[in-house]
Formats: structure tokens, sequence, C-alpha cells
């Protein structure tokens, strides 16, 4: 019996995702594209909450904390979730855990890099063909959005400062005159932290603006001025909804749509991706890479033009999500498995105005087809 061929374009989350789940399709084989540009030392964290899909992450996960808090300087509200805890898992250890489950049957590796030409991929100038081909490369960012950037370290402190129970998910006591601005800090120890600058603006800043920030909050907060910096990350996120529409492949991962728009977040969508992917070709149904539903894509677009036109009320609008929520509620509506019930409370507990103008404003676009 000949094998069907699948051929997956990328070396990152997304195409070893789903290339070590192919193992449920025995009728195939598959090659593996993963570039010259996927030959990185760079490492970084992926934060995700526990679900049913994310299980194995969750299982190999570096840390894992059940409270998070989103502080502001009117509050601070500290949610909690022991079946929904947060969690966060290294790349190179993901990549290697799917390396690991990558399937007996034959596959190739290559690292030449892909090229797209008149909407078809190609390697060496020879087009990639397969029964299924399935591409992540990184998409083109569109001009003037709104975008999530941020910039940060692993701060080293001599002495206890750190609460290592909890997460800084969001605390906006920060600098908000460039846009909305918080600080994210990731407790591995009493001593030792993963502190990020987190702007959601359409101007990325110099580096040294986010060092200063942070800077600035330790010393302020934690009265922490002698540190080490070790493990430097970064990171543009596009806070607008990417899905690459291609006549002859698949597109997953960030240009298959995989990012959620309003929160940047994408691991947990990106395992969603890969296993309904599986099912489909494992059950002969229409392949379908779309994993965000229509009505949290709506929200999150109206979410977006209020946060691009009110800045300043970024705090607020998070602030009542910590209020509102428990920490069960938060998780899934982060993770999108929210209830009709959550969804309608995070929509009461809005500011109303600004959010009754972006509805119209989103519907309005939508009505003429507007970008």
């Amino acid at each position: 019996m000949i094998k069907k061929e699948i051929n997956i374009i990328g070396g990152g989350c997304a195409a070893l995702s789903l290339a070590r789940l192919i193992h449920n399709l025995p009728n195939y084989k598959f090659n593996l594209f993963i570039g010259n540009k996927n030959k990185t030392n760079k490492d970084h964290f992926w934060g995700f909450w526990k679900v049913k899909i994310n299980d194995d992450a969750y299982k190999k996960a570096n840390h894992v904390w059940s409270k998070w808090s989103i502080n502001t300087n009117d509050s601070k509200h500290i949610l909690t979730s022991v079946k929904h805890p947060y969690c966060v898992i290294k790349r190179k250890k993901w990549l290697g855990i799917c390396k690991k489950q990558l399937p007996s049957q034959k596959y190739t590796i290559l690292e030449n890099d892909v090229l797209e030409k008149d909407g078809q991929l190609f390697v060496k100038n020879k087009k990639i063909n397969g029964d299924l081909v399935f591409d992540s490369r990184p998409p083109k960012i569109p001009n003037n959005i709104l975008l999530q950037h941020f910039e940060g370290f692993v701060v080293t402190s001599e002495k206890d400062v750190f609460d290592q129970d909890i997460v800084t998910l969001m605390d906006f006591r920060c600098d908000q005159s460039r846009g909305m601005h918080f600080i994210y800090l990731l407790p591995f120890s009493k001593r030792k932290a993963l502190v990020e600058s987190t702007m959601f603006s359409k101007t990325v800043e110099n580096k040294e603006f986010y060092s200063a920030e942070i800077s600035k909050y330790l010393k302020k907060y934690f009265n922490l001025v002698k540190f080490t910096k070790s493990d430097h990350e970064k990171g543009i996120i596009p806070m607008h909804y990417i899905s690459c529409v291609s006549r002859e492949f698949f597109n997953i991962g960030t240009r298959g749509g995989a990012v959620r728009p309003s929160s940047g977040y994408a691991f947990t969508f990106i395992q969603k991706q890969a296993f309904q992917i599986i099912s489909q070709i494992k059950n002969r149904k229409k392949i379908n890479t779309q994993i965000h539903n229509a009505i949290d894509l709506f929200l999150d677009e109206i979410f977006i033009n209020v946060i691009n036109e009110y800045p300043i009320l970024a705090s607020k609008i998070f602030s009542s999500l910590g209020r509102i929520l428990n920490g069960d509620e938060m998780a899934k509506f982060m993770s999108g498995n929210a209830s009709l019930l959550t969804t309608c409370k995070i929509i009461i507990s809005m500011p109303k105005i600004p959010f009754i103008k972006s509805f119209f404003y989103v519907v309005y676009r939508k009505w003429f087809n507007l970008p």
C-alpha cells in the first residue's frame, strides 16, 4: 500500500506540534521542512493555562502556578485555579518533546528554506507537492495595526524579594503615557523571576525604554536595585486577526490564525489547531484550520479598537476581569473555552460608552468591507 504524503513547512511550535501527532495517521508519511532560519539557539517561555488540549505540555511544564494577580494603582485582584493553573514551558523543551514523539513511519527532515512564488511553495527551485501541505512560516505583519511588543529578562537577586506562589500577570503601575503598558512577572523562586515590560501600541519602543521601566518597577515595588540579568526575551505580536488564505496548501500557526488577537496567546490554540487537523484527516473530513469562534473574534475586534482609541482605560478593563471572574472562568476565557455566562459577565462589566462606540465602528467597517 502506497502511503500518502504530508509536507509540513517550518520548525517551530506549530509545525512540530502537528508533526508529533502524525503517528495517529499510519497511512501517511511526511516531510518536515525546518529551514535554515530555525537553526537558532534562542530560547524563551510560552505561557498557557492548563486545559485538556495542552495536558502534555502541562505535565512537562518548567513552572506551574495556581495563583495570578492583576494590579493597578487602585486595586489588586488575585485569582486562583487548581484545576486550570498558569504554566510556562520553554521553547527548546517543547520542541524537543515534539521531536521525540515524531512517528516511526518514514519521514524526512530538510533544512532548506522554502520560498513562495505565485501562490506555490518551492525548495531548491522544486515545487513542494504531496497530498497535504501545511505552512507555518511567519506571515507579514500588516502596517498601522496595534502591536503587542515586549522585552525583558530573568532577574536574579541576592536576597528574597519575590512571592514565588503568585504570577503577576499584569501590573499597570508603570508609565502609561505611550500606550497600554504593564509589567509581567513570573517568579521562579524567591530570588529569581522573569520580568517583562509589555505594551499594546502601534509604535515599538527602543530597548532602553523596556529595561528602564523594569528597573524602575523593581526598585519601587521590590526595593531591588542590585541584580543580575540573563535569558533576554523580546517579541512583537500583531493585535490583529491574521489568517492567510492559500489555494494549494493550508496555513497553520500565526499565519493560520492561531494567535488570539486580544491577548497574543498562541500556544494552547496551536495545540487545538494541530489536534483538529489530525482528527479531520483521520475522519476524512474537509480540513478547516479555524480554531477561534466568530463571536470571540468579533468581541476581540471591538476590544482592540477600544484599547487603540482609549489606552488609558486598559487598567480599568483588566481590573474588571479580575474582579468579576474567578480563576477557572478567566483560565477558560483566555483559552477560548468561555461559557456564555462568562462572556455575558465580561460584556456587562466593560465601560459602556467606549465599547458601544467601538461596536458600531466595527459593524460599520464590516458592513462596508473596510480594512
